[in-house]
């Protein structure tokens, strides 16, 4: 009897505008890791490998970048905090969901960890950023020993690299439009080429030979200068239309790759200083498309877009080859339809996820574009004959067919709840003060006005359920041709109620507080069940019956994943650290002695679980 994690599929890079975003490649194993929320996201670079991706969680506050050891089995990761960890990333056959081992903890500045580089021989690391007192720090990876200074900045770095052969060297560069050479271990100053860029620099890589190394910055320059001595050898100017965010060098040290904000990637020679090739992520530009980061991969050049998605080319093809999309934020509504999910974010995304004998696909559809979707947090997602409904915090519903737009209705105010309005093939809107009913054209047909605060609606045969935030209990209202309130009392509940789920045969009603607890009532008669399910620690994201109304699996903001059994009250299956900053949404996709559920998180991520109830 257990719940046992078995597929995570990842958000997607936490970005920022006007700064890179570095993306870290494991050519050992073939991986990418970056900075997502207060997490670092793992995933194998093959979109379509089953794999599934993995998620670091022991950071406590924001997360800004990672960087592989060169061998692939550690993780460098940095936060807002100043602080970088080191943890196991090797490759595992079974228990993805396990979190890594942290080999050591350092607090290395005052401020937002930018960059961080391993030598070649995964011994020692350089980590950059915004401090009061200095701006990086070097040290080794097992003792957090300092073994050199970084010196020579008059403002943030944002970014660092060291040459992969002996003897070794270091550069960086950032705010202050310096780029400063080290010779080292232990790194030592060198020299500081302050005239070359005019802007912000953003990127430094050391060519794989050692030969060369790069710098690229607001500017939109190319600076080439010598691998081993540091010496300027030349400038390339104008080598794109917008800034430059991000350099990556091909295996052979022969070419090299930059991404720019002018929605391109593009090739160079080396020895020619000419471009070869520019890969266009969109024509014509957007903001959404502009280019943070870059890596080259065994078969691919993987840049990343300002809204956060993945997008695949093969080298010498211009064209994206695979554009992997995603949420960037938390996802905040979900729905299970078939084999189809639904997920919506705080963002306004809204994505469709095919199940593939039961796997999560990691290529979505998004539903809608930038000027179709919503502007606004996304409240509720409901499904009916082939066609999806969505509600956001931008006072708007929208009817979507085959993923594209076919219907909208301006609210009057912000919806809280959206469900389906029984057998009429209408919806019904929840609002703080009212509840409307709709058609299945969006046309409002009805509504009542309460004198409470309505923080839940629930629909019951001809019976329409209200959490009453006021007095912390549930009103029934009849919904024949007016709406009338009805005589039954349910008993008050201990804490303002958030929360009502009925159960698939109409006899239970499960409602959750502001505390995480539950009053599961009968609904024929309003008497208590049972106030035993008090397993959450706050409030409850949201739950769902099983078909045979048996079980409730519950996710909290507390991160965990609680399921309840009717016939047996005081027991709970339960994985307290679900999902970072909260559970969201959960569903269940297949339900017998052994159920999957899923479950989505405040943390962009989305989660397929294996649910034993055999000793039920």
């Amino acid at each position: 009897m257990s719940i046992v994690p078995t597929n995570l599929v990842a958000s997607q890079p936490t970005t920022t505008r006007a700064t890179g975003v570095h993306l870290s490649h494991d050519s050992v194993n073939d991986r990418l890791c970056y900075a997502q929320g207060n997490a670092i996201i793992v995933r194998p670079v093959d979109p379509k490998a089953p794999t599934s991706a993995t998620q670091f969680t022991k950071h406590n506050y924001a997360t800004t970048t990672a960087t592989f050891a060169k061998s692939g089995n550690y993780i460098a990761s940095g936060d807002i905090s100043g602080q970088v960890k080191i943890w196991d990333s090797s490759v595992k056959t079974e228990g993805v969901f396990d979190q890594p081992i942290i080999k050591g903890e350092y607090q290395v500045l005052s401020g937002p960890i930018k960059s961080i580089a391993w030598d070649g021989d995964n011994s020692r690391i350089i980590a950059v950023g915004q401090g009061k007192d200095k701006f990086g720090h070097c040290f080794t990876w097992d003792s957090g020993n300092s073994i050199g200074e970084i010196q020579g900045h008059s403002d943030s770095v944002n970014t660092v690299d060291i040459k992969p052969q002996r003897p070794y060297r270091a550069a960086t560069a950032g705010a202050d439009k310096a780029m400063i050479f080290y010779n080292g271990p232990p790194f030592k100053f060198d020299k500081s080429l302050r005239n070359i860029h005019t802007n912000t620099i953003w990127d430094v890589k050391f060519s794989p030979d050692g030969k060369w190394l790069l710098s690229v910055g607001s500017d939109r320059s190319i600076a080439i200068y010598d691998g081993k001595t540091g010496e300027f050898a030349e400038k390339i100017d104008n080598a794109h239309e917008g800034g430059i965010f991000g350099i990556a060098w091909f295996s052979d040290s022969n070419k090299f790759v930059t991404c720019s904000g002018d929605n391109t990637v593009k090739e160079w020679a080396i020895e020619t200083k000419e471009c070869t090739g520019t890969y266009v992520v969109e024509s014509p530009s957007s903001v959404d498309n502009q280019q943070l980061g870059v890596v080259v991969t065994k078969d691919y050049i993987i840049s990343v877009s300002y809204n956060g998605n993945l997008n695949y080319f093969k080298p010498g093809n211009f064209q994206p080859l695979e554009t992997i999309s995603g949420h960037q934020k938390a996802i905040t509504a979900v729905k299970l339809a078939g084999t189809t999910l639904y997920t919506g974010g705080a963002d306004g995304k809204v994505f469709k996820w095919s199940l593939d004998n039961g796997e999560i696909s990691t290529v979505p559809e998004r539903l809608g574009t930038s000027k179709t979707s919503h502007t606004n947090l996304i409240v509720d997602i409901l499904e009916d004959n082939g066609f999806i409904l969505t509600s956001g915090w931008d006072d708007k519903l929208k009817i979507w067919k085959q993923g594209e737009l076919t219907a909208t209705a301006d609210l009057d105010g912000q919806p809280r709840q959206i469900i389906p309005n029984g057998d009429s093939n209408g919806f019904i809107v929840l609002f703080e003060n009212k509840v409307e009913i709709y058609s299945q054209e969006l046309t409002k047909v009805n509504e009542v006005k309460f004198d409470f605060s309505g923080t839940g609606v629930e629909l019951n045969g001809s019976k329409l359920l209200i959490l009453n935030g006021t007095k912390n209990q549930v009103e029934e209202y009849s919904i024949g041709g007016s709406i009338e309130k009805t005589s039954l009392a349910y008993q008050p509940l201990r804490s303002q109620p958030t929360l009502v789920r009925r159960s698939p045969n109409g006899k239970y009603l499960a409602v959750s507080d502001t505390t995480g607890k539950y009053t599961l009532y009968n609904s024929e008669d309003a008497s208590v069940v049972t106030t035993r399910w008090a397993f959450h620690t706050s409030r409850v994201g949201d739950s769902k019956w099983s078909p045979d109304g048996e079980f409730l699996a519950s996710g909290g903001l507390d991160g965990a994943v609680f399921i309840y059994s009717v016939s047996r009250p005081s027991k709970v299956l339960k994985f307290p650290l679900a999902h970072q900053n909260g559970v969201s949404g959960i569903e269940w996709l297949t339900y017998d002695k052994s159920s999957t559920i899923i479950t989505t998180g405040l943390d962009g991520v989305i989660k397929k679980w294996s649910v034993d109830l055999s000793q039920y």
